[in-house]
């Protein structure tokens, strides 16, 4: 849909961001096209859209409200919206290896300017340069300033807010391995509480985003720091108050942050889960003793993240907890699931985003977060969360989503069909009612439970160790999935080359075959090894693991495509590490059965083994690969 406007007619600030969305959409100032008529209203969440003669009417009370009609005028559909938070944020992960190049991140920019989202976190453990510090994002792919003033050029034409999310305690592990940073070192993750070398780069670090950001907000993280004080911190001062070691800390780096004029917001869970035995971010009755209360920084603003529950009042009592616990209003973070993914999931994020948006509502909450995790590795194919993101503007703005309206919207948008980037949301595993272990329900809860696709991919051919966890939630559980697999390969087939405007289609392809082969051939092996089945143990041993091979290649393949579209080359080492060792084990397993036919063995003891499991859903892929430790 083409657009047109005249300039002299628009507010500086919207001829601005017609300007930059011009640079990938077709919008030009006095051309062909539907004419763009744009009116302020008083109200800030107020967004109408309607037709009129020559095209499009957009009345707005904010930038966002503005930008989010300009989508619905190039679906040429038309709407009546609140936009009803202050900030309408995302989070995207640029620490467990994907590193979003400029180019990119500015194709992310456009595209949330246009659902109506107007902040972007970036999440940067160590993702960045400080001077003097060689170790510090090494061969990590780290920002320069340049580059991080490049987005916030483009985000700031755009009505966007760009803010760093970083790391000021914990997680901070991909620093702390190097020699270099033993002296700041308390434990693998977490920095030296009461260290003067901490605070001093610490300083850098908020140097680096006080210069790179026109934003004077910050997310200092701080969160999962479970072992603050018990690692060398103990051995040089004895035992302390974990809440007193936290709060302590935080108020140094809070001071920091007041020298830099920069407005700190952290995670919140430390405080919950100090506050009980179990260490529970979601006790509701942890206790919080008032003087830990009365002693955190006042400049902190809480971040409640909760990307898990399905049931609003839940987080209505959460985040009601948080209101008595700090100065400022509380931020809600819940999840557009793209971690353990190999696709965006829809089905986990509908159902935990849905109550937590009504929660926010009925408690006045003005900021939501949605972050995109990369865990274990930063596999999924990010862009696939455009479908997720589309869905959550709809279900804020509108109260409730409307498939029918987000697909057109989403074609106007992304040049492709919503419904069908849904579609391979099915990678994941999926346990249904009607093939539910009782002993699986017990344990782990009433079904459908969403088993995790690339522990499947990364499971050793010849051990089964996710195989075997996963057959304790139902018996045919693999049977079930090859058939899953199947129509879904056969479902994507036609869109293959031809769609890749909101996540690669040809690689959830890539998926779902990998998968679909993997799961065949085991089900195959696992017959004909019981057997002794000679002649389909060589077809197995020759043909049907040559298949495997070539489809872990073309997998391979499209994860390099994918990735080089989207990130720094830092991090692509770690999906091809694992992808070569995968297709080595398949060459293994074909040696082994050739081994078993020529009598050189007896048997292959892996298949032998019947554990009795437990049902674990681990996730990392040492985990999944190998039952060795020493990985």
């Amino acid at each position: 849909m083409n657009l047109t406007y005249q300039p002299e007619h628009v507010a500086p600030e919207i001829v601005t961001l017609l300007q930059e969305l011009s640079v990938e959409y077709p919008i030009a100032p006095n051309a062909a096209g539907l004419m763009l008529e744009f009116v302020p209203v008083a109200e800030p969440s107020t967004l109408r859209v309607s037709r009129t003669a020559g095209g499009m009417r957009i009345e707005y009370g904010k930038t966002s409200a503005a930008a989010r009609g300009i989508g619905y005028a190039l679906s040429g559909t038309e709407a009546v919206e609140d936009l009803c938070f202050q900030t309408y944020a995302i989070l995207y992960d640029c620490s467990r290896n994907p590193v979003l190049t400029v180019k990119h991140a500015q194709h992310w920019l456009r595209r949330l300017a246009l659902l109506g989202y107007d902040m972007m976190m970036l999440y940067t453990k160590d993702a960045y340069q400080l001077p003097g510090e060689t170790y510090f994002g090494y061969m990590r792919g780290a920002y320069s300033i340049a580059e991080i003033k490049a987005m916030d050029q483009v985000a700031q034409r755009l009505g966007v807010e760009m803010i760093a999310s970083i790391q000021a305690l914990g997680h901070l592990e991909p620093i702390l391995r190097w020699p270099a940073y033993a002296g700041v070192k308390d434990t693998d993750n977490v920095i030296m509480v009461d260290n003067e070398d901490s605070y001093r780069l610490i300083g850098k670090m908020l140097s680096f985003w006080s210069e790179a950001l026109a934003s004077r907000r910050i997310h200092i993280g701080m969160d999962e720091t479970h072992d603050l004080g018990r690692g060398r911190f103990q051995d040089l001062h004895g035992k302390q108050d974990a809440f007193e070691l936290y709060n302590r800390h935080l108020k140094r780096v809070c001071a920091i942050c007041n020298e830099l004029k920069l407005e700190p917001m952290i995670w919140s869970d430390m405080y919950f889960r100090l506050g009980n035995k179990n260490l529970n971010y979601y006790d509701l009755q942890t206790n919080i003793p008032q003087s830990v209360k009365d002693a955190i920084a006042p400049e902190a603003q809480l971040v409640y993240w909760d990307y898990y529950h399905r049931d609003e009042d839940f987080y209505r009592q959460m985040l009601q907890l948080h209101r008595d616990l700090g100065q400022k209003p509380v931020v809600m973070a819940s999840g557009i699931w793209t971690w353990i993914k190999l696709w965006y999931d829809h089905e986990v994020t509908t159902a935990t985003v849905r109550p937590c948006l009504q929660a926010c509502r009925k408690e006045g909450v003005q900021e939501v977060i949605f972050t995109l995790w990369g865990d274990d590795g930063g596999y999924c194919e990010f862009d696939s969360a455009f479908a997720g993101l589309a869905w959550a503007a709809d279900e804020a703005f509108n109260g409730q989503s409307d498939d029918e309206r987000i697909e057109k919207f989403f074609a106007g948008v992304f040049g492709t069909s919503y419904r069908r980037q849904l579609l391979a949301s099915d990678l994941t595993i999926t346990v249904r009612d009607t093939d539910m272990s009782p002993e699986a329900a017990k344990r782990h809860g009433p079904p459908p439970w969403r088993l995790h696709a690339p522990c499947a991919l990364w499971d050793d051919p010849l051990m089964g160790i996710v195989w075997n966890e996963y057959k304790a939630f139902n018996s045919k559980v693999w049977e079930n999935y090859a058939a899953d697999l199947q129509v879904l390969r056969e479902k994507l087939s036609p869109y293959r080359i031809s769609d890749h405007s909101a996540g690669y289609i040809d690689h959830a392809w890539h998926c779902a075959n990998a998968l679909l082969l993997k799961v065949e051939l085991r089900l195959q092996l696992l017959e004909a090894y019981k057997k002794r089945d000679r002649q389909t143990l060589a077809a197995i041993q020759g043909a049907k693991i040559d298949a495997v091979i070539s489809a872990l290649d073309g997998l391979n393949d499209s994860f390099r495509r994918q990735w080089l579209r989207s990130y720094k080359y830092y991090g692509l080492e770690v999906m091809q590490i694992k992808l070569a060792g995968l297709k080595e084990r398949y060459r293994e397993t074909s040696r082994r059965i050739g081994e078993l036919l020529a009598g050189e063995i007896d048997s292959i003891p892996e298949l032998d083994a019947n554990p009795v499991t437990l049902g674990s859903t681990d996730t990392r892929y040492r985990m999944a690969a190998t039952g060795s430790w020493f990985i």
